[in-house]
């Protein structure tokens, strides 16, 4: 007998994990379980990648590699995915039914349309709330956007890469995949869930200018997990986001 009743999975950020995965996975008969994973695997994704990353940044620079040119960035700004994104697909495996379903990577078209006019608003909003920040504290800079500046070649382009769709996989799975999911399954309040997680998401990224910024960001693409019940529509949302800084790179490299 499956262990979960329809119910369950009312609202579109109900428990257990992502509704329409789950119900689709209902209705072709598969057996799924009860996810046992929860707010300590979401800490050892977000503690760990920022652990790590420092460990990295250090092992790098006692091997005089520079952790934020060349090959170093690279492996600096791609190293803590490991654990970031790793362990939540680990978990999910072992204690629960996949990513696919626990985080609702499986999403029908119209969930990912809905990200992409997401990700588009998010650029705008963005856009207006950096202006009024920046009539407070000056000009803004991102300290990924300054030192992708600083690339050439195929280090160039592979940074470019990770920022457009590295970054939002990745980030997307531990913030709005891991993260909500645990803090919905400790039945915490849906619109306060969509809170907390873009205050870690924008804490973490550790540029205080720009906080006001990434929180109104992760603000959005929240509202799309929550709407959805999937994580890949805020992939797709914070895709849209981080394209044209990442191309504006390029090109402005490029052009140098």
């Amino acid at each position: 007998m499956n262990p979960f009743a329809p119910q369950m999975f009312d609202g579109a950020s109900g428990f257990p994990g992502a509704p329409w995965a789950f119900r689709r996975a209902l209705a072709r008969g598969e057996h799924l379980r009860f996810p046992t994973w929860g707010m300590g695997d979401a800490l050892i994704a977000l503690v760990g990648a920022g652990a790590l990353s420092l460990g990295i940044g250090f092992a790098l620079m006692a091997q005089n590699i520079d952790p934020e040119n060349g090959w170093g960035l690279i492996i600096a700004f791609s190293a803590p995915w490991l654990v970031m994104a790793g362990w939540p697909i680990f978990a999910t495996r072992l204690k629960g039914n996949g990513p696919k379903l626990d985080f609702g990577l499986l999403a029908p078209q119209t969930y990912l349309r809905l990200g992409f006019v997401a990700g588009i608003a998010s650029l705008l909003l963005a856009s207006l709330v950096a202006w009024v920040v920046m009539r407070f504290t000056g000009p803004l800079s991102s300290t990924a956007g300054d030192a992708g500046l600083n690339q050439t070649g195929v280090v160039l382009v592979l940074f470019v890469l990770m920022a457009i769709f590295g970054a939002p996989i990745v980030e997307e799975i531990a913030f709005r995949g891991m993260l909500y999911g645990a803090l919905a399954k400790a039945h915490i309040n849906e619109h306060l869930v969509v809170v907390i997680t873009a205050l870690v998401f924008a804490l973490f990224h550790f540029e205080p200018k720009r906080f006001v910024i990434l929180f109104v960001i992760g603000l959005i693409f929240g509202e799309v997990r929550r709407r959805t019940g999937s994580t890949s529509a805020a992939i797709v949302a914070h895709i849209v986001n981080n394209t044209p800084a990442a191309l504006t790179i390029l090109v402005t490299v490029l052009n140098k």
